[in-house]
């Protein structure tokens, strides 16, 4: 929502700014575990300048401060339409703006946590406007009942997943994944390569952990030392770790790290410049196209040019509400 300047109700106090502005429907049509944000714009560009009030919101949709509107369905009753929802502006001098909006959520309610992805160092705050987009972890089931490292499934020089997405030899898949019984431990999977599809490549990045409520370990390691946790370099984080990956086209490689636990939990992921662990490194994904991440839900997403991000706990999915 990009607020006129035209607009008869505000037109008082920002005829002084002397901009155009113009107006734009918030409503929007969302697969379950995405999350919405839409972020309302002043013609000043400073969007403090006003107050926000959110009214007939599904449960769990705020509005920050500077005009944010952020909110992810958890729960198998969201999943539907959710009209008439408002949001009401209001300028330094009481004057009110008051905009209607829709937003609908459609596909169907699959357990698991949701996670979000940010775009640069998050470890201690988070900035919500940088958000990339967020995943559901994947899960066995009672018939498949798998360990993370059963799950990862590695043999013969590389992955061969029992549950999660189907990887790409071009780009770095990335998911998570947690037991269909124990979604207070979540387990952060990368790979690179597909066996027998893959271009001889080399991987260099970074990982740092933060408010872990649990221990986080190397819990598979395609080859010996390839993913390992560091004793030093890791700066104000609890735990970090180097991930130096070689591997041809006969091949796959990666890892698999955790368990993470709790809600307030940081996994900072540097894919660029120099590595900050071991002060030599050139981090790179070398001839990959950028990480990918993939959700329980079938949504994926690239991330571009990105060199670094955070990965945080969102929320947990209720299907039974």
């Amino acid at each position: 929502v990009i607020i006129s300047c035209n607009h008869e109700e505000f037109a008082e106090e920002w005829e002084k700014y002397g901009c155009p502005g113009a107006y734009y429907s918030a409503s929007k049509t969302l697969t379950f575990g995405q999350t919405y944000q839409h972020q309302i714009n002043s013609c000043t560009g400073d969007s403090t300048i006003f107050s926000y009030t959110l009214n007939n919101q599904p449960e769990g949709m705020i509005v920050t401060s500077d005009g944010l509107i952020d909110w992810t369905p958890n729960k198998a009753s969201q999943i539907t339409n959710h009209p008439d929802i408002t949001i009401t502006i209001t300028d330094t001098k009481g004057k009110e703006f008051t905009h209607t909006f829709t937003v609908i959520i459609r596909g169907t309610c699959t357990s698991g946590n949701i996670l979000s992805i940010w775009s640069g160092d998050h470890r201690a705050s988070i900035d919500r406007s940088k958000l990339l987009g967020s995943v559901i972890a994947y899960t066995d089931n009672s018939s498949s009942v798998k360990t993370p490292s059963q799950n990862y499934n590695y043999y013969s020089s590389s992955v061969h997943l029992t549950h999660g997405p189907t990887p790409t030899a071009t780009t770095g898949n990335v998911f998570f994944y947690h037991q269909h019984n124990n979604d207070n431990e979540t387990y952060l999977f990368w790979m690179f390569g597909v066996k027998g599809n893959s271009v001889a490549n080399n991987v260099k990045l970074d990982v740092f952990t933060d408010n872990n409520s649990s221990t986080d370990e190397v819990v598979v390691s395609d080859d010996s030392g390839e993913t390992s946790k560091q004793s030093s370099g890791c700066g104000s984080s609890a735990a970090c770790y180097t991930g130096r990956y070689a591997y041809n086209s006969r091949n796959s490689d990666g890892g698999v790290v955790g368990p993470f636990s709790g809600e307030n939990y940081r996994i900072f992921v540097d894919l660029g410049g120099t590595s900050t662990i071991d002060d030599s490194s050139s981090l790179t994904l070398g001839g990959l196209d950028s990480f990918k991440y993939y959700s329980k839900n079938g949504i994926s997403f690239p991330l571009g040019n990105v060199d670094n991000f955070t990965v945080g706990y969102n929320t947990n999915i209720d299907c039974e509400n």
